[in-house]
């Protein structure tokens, strides 16, 4: 072969690569995230376990009992993140999966972590990773995927993939679920086939180990319904609705009709809404009474934003000290004829987010306003509070707590326990038997998810930021759903009187209505 040969074969070489028509290879697209692997790695696993499952994203790990392992990494090989054991399960519309990370994170911010799904179980297609072929990889801390196809990548974002995971809060086990019916190119489906190959990895650390990820097979997921809550309200007890409205979008025309059927069909005895910066709880009770065409509502407002509308005489109030002007509300209602006895009712709305140049740090904002609750609830069981409540009040908390930080602030709003004891004194258990208070933890109508903040313009998926805890000492939750109108069936939004888009159209919060009755 003459030097003019072999220079035109070099340069047609350089000029195809070796990724073939559809691949991409690593160096064809952006970098690779931190921790990737060398380039000589061991031979694929190649079994492709199927294990479908009726999973919710809900922070607990109850309902994944049933599902083996599909494969535990050895400890120690990571420093910021430590991989351990992964769970995968389906049902007919969701990949859910379930994995350790050693290290206790932010699954949301400040972390490396990685998923890469070959979601076709091609290694000639998408991008060429890890011994796979990624149609798909997420980062975690960035809040941001790529998705591969015809020689081509996308940036996109969670909501194009249904992705949702728990906890909010840092922990260092998580649980999410992808919407298997996504199409988030060109309308072109993201899973193609029956079969994937998955993998996940951090700075120093990748699960599993060897190249190729792990398989994974979809078969018939012939499951049990999803139980599905009441929307009818109970004949007996208090119906109560915590509803973060918006920055006051409750009031605002284009969002009447939705409103408007949510409250009238919700059908609420007593509300907690945050977000009332700039309306008086006058106001705020006549744009209810309007909504819903019923009179003769009590108001009240406390903070910067926290108004409660109730049915029953308000006849107590009092501001809770928290982090400056961030304090909580404290209403005591004659609820006599429901509960047979008055409700303390407490509304909250701690700082938002987490700024690093925060200081104090949003954290300790947090922390500040729930040692705050802890502390006012000790002091009314001891009979040192602002005003008197008679023993066995019943207890409820509600709000949009903004917990995307340290667990320890929902731990606290529970427990009772007290991180800042200098400024709010020793924890105490809040509930009337010394114990601690219930997480009702309600789910969405018509999904498996207990996230209650939805934004899909966000670079923040789905979160779980809005509470109510009770005194399950002397309450009893009949009923609790998180609703949420677009995932309820049309049968069910007929029924119930709502359309699909009302709660996208009310707020970026989903209202949490819980029904109570006396022990």
């Amino acid at each position: 072969m003459s030097l003019s040969s072999r220079l035109v074969l070099v340069c047609a070489l350089l000029l195809i690569g070796c990724s073939g028509p559809n691949g991409m290879d690593d160096d064809a697209g952006p970098p690779e995230a931190p921790g990737d692997p060398p380039a000589e790695m061991d031979e694929p696993e190649t079994t492709y376990p199927t294990e479908p499952a009726r999973i919710v994203i809900d922070e607990e790990g109850d309902d994944w009992e049933p599902v083996p392992v599909r494969h535990s990494d050895p400890s120690g090989d990571g420093e910021a993140i430590d991989l351990g054991r992964l769970w995968v399960s389906h049902d007919a519309e969701h990949l859910f999966l379930r994995f350790e990370t050693g290290r206790t994170i932010n699954l949301s911010e400040g972390n490396d972590l990685t998923l890469y799904l070959d979601t076709d179980n091609d290694t000639t297609t998408g991008r060429r990773t890890r011994g796979l072929g990624a149609e798909l990889t997420w980062t975690f801390g960035e809040r941001s995927g790529r998705v591969y196809a015809d020689g081509s990548s996308s940036e996109i974002g969670h909501a194009a993939i249904g992705l949702s995971a728990l906890p909010t809060v840092r922990a260092s086990t998580f649980e999410l679920a992808l919407d298997r019916s996504a199409r988030p190119v060109a309308d072109t489906p993201l899973f193609a086939g029956d079969s994937i190959r998955v993998a996940l990895a951090g700075p120093e650390d990748q699960l599993p180990d060897g190249d190729g990820g792990l398989g994974y097979a979809f078969s018939t997921a012939d499951l049990s319904p999803l139980p599905e809550a009441s929307l009818e309200k109970p004949d007996e007890g208090l119906r109560l609705l915590g509803f973060n409205v918006l920055q006051g979008r409750l009031f605002e025309s284009e969002a009447r009709g939705s409103y408007g059927r949510v409250l009238r069909n919700v059908n609420a005895d007593v509300m907690g809404f945050s977000e009332v910066y700039d309306r008086s709880s006058q106001e705020t009770a006549d744009r209810v009474a309007t909504l819903t065409g019923t009179d003769g509502w009590h108001h009240a407002k406390l903070g910067l934003d926290l108004v409660a509308v109730s049915r029953y005489p308000i006849e107590e109030t009092h501001a809770i000290p928290g982090y400056e002007d961030n304090r909580s509300g404290a209403f005591l209602l004659d609820a006599e004829s429901a509960l047979g006895s008055p409700l303390l009712l407490i509304v909250t709305h701690p700082p938002c987010c987490n700024y690093g140049d925060a200081s104090p740090s949003r954290d300790a904002r947090r922390q500040r306003v729930v040692d705050g609750i802890a502390a006012f609830l000790r002091d009314v069981k001891t009979g040192d509070g602002p005003f008197a409540v008679p023993e066995n009040t019943p207890i409820v908390i509600a709000g949009d707590m903004n917990f995307v930080g340290d667990p320890q602030q929902p731990t606290t709003l529970r427990t009772g326990e007290i991180v800042n004891n200098e400024a709010f004194g020793p924890s105490a258990a809040p509930d009337w038997d010394d114990s601690a208070l219930l997480d009702t933890s309600p789910r969405q109508t018509g999904a498996p998810f207990h996230s209650t903040w939805i934004d899909a313009e966000s670079g923040f998926p789905p979160s779980r930021l809005d509470y109510v805890y009770v005194s399950d000492s002397v309450l009893e939750v009949v009923n609790e759903y998180v609703l949420r109108t677009n995932t309820l069936s049309s049968d069910r939004r007929t029924a119930f009187g709502v359309e699909r888009t009302d709660t996208q159209m009310t707020s970026d919060h989903l209202p949490l209505v819980v029904d109570i009755v006396p022990r």
